[in-house]
């Protein structure tokens, strides 16, 4: 029988593919795109050529899916779909507001767990089963400077093959540790090195890691958590008065100040809160030390990455600076301007040396960061509003099956402009957990970075899709079918 193209799909094929999740309903009429992308959608995930035909295998394989006890392969796409535009038609979601980005910390089943975050990453219980580590894939985390081997897959995508196609970059890394065993790693990728792309306000977070290592630099015994940032930068500390320089009653703490550029808490009062935050970051430089753009560069082994750009807005405090107890510890420095287009892979490479910092060597490490400061960063980052995790343990039915929880992430939109090559729905995120359901219990402990092109009016869209990626990487690694 000859394949039916995918404008040609027929009702029947299109409800299997509802009914498998991958496609949302009820089918309108003009939805050939959406067919065609849920069509290849499921056929990567039944392991098939992903040509958007429903030939004889893929016939076969719809028809295997929904005989099987729990419709498998699914997709929950069409739950968040339809999630997401029943809040909509109440006008409680938009490009705006949408429903898992900007859900919040408030609604997350593991709001009260974020205080313990920095002591979970601490702990490695005795009994704990490393992630699987047979495979020759799992390495050494790599040294200051060195990129990752990534895992190249077919075409390109990294042993993400099934991801959907509206992923355009994405990185996924699994750590595997024990109480007597060194940390080994293997990464995975789509598009994920040498391709720098806008990933928007989810770099924010560079910046503000390169002033904390500029700290500890100058005062390892000053956690960053007691330093503030308030005016009177300068070049430096040179000149300045000491009553300039102590630090007391100046500025906002930077734990404050971190924590509401990930939040986006005061942004509601003051539009553009986080922005100016994040560029703030940016003008702490200390004479002699590099920029956070030349700091990146080679940290993560990328030497074309740019990161420069402000994030539309002016700085936080013009000519600020950071203060600690022994005084100025990073001045301020007008940065160079440019844009700021990084890796899938440079941002896992960052939550990473935050999550599995006391797994790491002395040659792996954030240079300079002290332990007593990321714990700081570690329980900013648990603030962030996007919970695209928490979506996936709720659907996939694990919140009650995880102990020790970590989720530290950070998000990134941007649809304004109408250009596909930067409007982008981005979300970088670490996670670690104890997996109760097996004595003894098994580790997961993961980081991921994605990015789908969105378009004005396609944000509740997008946000749906973006769940679903998670959701899929999520069981695929507490499932243990990564690596």
């Amino acid at each position: 029988m000859t394949p039916l193209p995918p404008q040609l799909v027929g009702p029947e094929r299109q409800a299997q593919l509802a009914k498998l999740g991958f496609l949302a309903g009820p089918i309108p009429a003009g939805s050939d795109r959406e067919t065609s992308l849920a069509t290849r959608d499921f056929q990567r995930r039944a392991r098939l050529r992903p040509d958007g035909i429903i030939g004889p295998r893929t016939r076969a394989a719809l028809d295997a899916a929904l005989a099987r006890p729990g419709l498998t392969p699914s997709s929950p796409y069409r739950q968040f779909r339809q999630q997401g535009e029943d809040l909509q038609a109440q006008g409680l979601a938009s490009d705006d507001h949408l429903p898992l980005l900007d859900r919040g910390l408030a609604g997350s089943p593991f709001a009260t767990s974020v205080p313990a975050y920095a002591h979970q990453l601490e702990q490695v219980p005795p009994d704990l089963v490393p992630y699987p580590a047979a495979s020759p894939g799992f390495g050494p985390y790599p040294r200051r400077g060195q990129a990752p081997a990534i895992l190249s897959g077919q075409a390109g995508f990294g042993g993400l093959e099934f991801l959907s196609e509206e992923v355009a970059q994405a990185c996924v890394a699994i750590g595997s540790f024990g109480a007597d065993q060194p940390l080994r790693v293997r990464w995975y990728g789509r598009q994920a090195q040498n391709c720098n792309v806008q990933f928007w306000s989810a770099t924010k977070i560079a910046a503000a890691l390169h002033v904390l290592c500029q700290a500890n630099r100058r005062s390892p015994m000053t956690p960053i958590g007691v330093c503030r940032i308030g005016p009177g930068g300068g070049g430096g500390s040179e000149g300045l008065p000491q009553s300039r320089t102590s630090g007391e009653g100046l500025g906002e703490g930077f734990g404050d100040l971190f924590r509401e550029m990930v939040s986006y808490e005061k942004d509601a009062q003051s539009p553009g809160h986080s922005n100016a935050v994040g560029a703030l970051f940016k003008t702490l430089v200390n004479p002699g030390e590099e920029n956070v753009q030349e700091w990146l560069r080679k940290l993560a082994g990328n030497p074309s990455l740019v990161l420069m750009g402000r994030y539309g807005t002016p700085s936080y405090v013009e000519n600020g600076a950071l203060f600690g107890p022994p005084g100025l510890l990073v001045g301020y420095r007008q940065p160079p301007r440019t844009r700021n287009l990084v890796s899938a892979a440079d941002l896992v490479r960052l939550l990473t040396l935050v999550g599995w910092h006391r797994q790491l060597g002395p040659d792996q490490r954030l240079a300079g960061a002290q332990w007593t400061s990321l714990k700081t960063v570690v329980a900013g980052l648990g603030h962030d509003s996007a919970r695209y995790i928490d979506a996936a343990l709720e659907n996939l039915g694990l919140v009650d099956a995880v102990e020790c929880p970590v989720i530290l992430s950070k998000l990134g939109y941007g649809a304004e402009t109408a250009d596909p090559e930067i409007d982008a729905l981005t979300y970088a995120a670490f996670a670690q957990f104890i997996d109760r359901r097996s004595s003894p219990p098994r580790q997961r402990s993961f980081a991921l970075a994605l990015r789908i092109p969105t378009a004005p009016g396609a944000g509740v869209r997008h946000d749906a899709r973006m769940a679903t990626e998670v959701t899929e990487i999520v069981r695929r690694v507490f499932a243990e079918e990564l690596g």
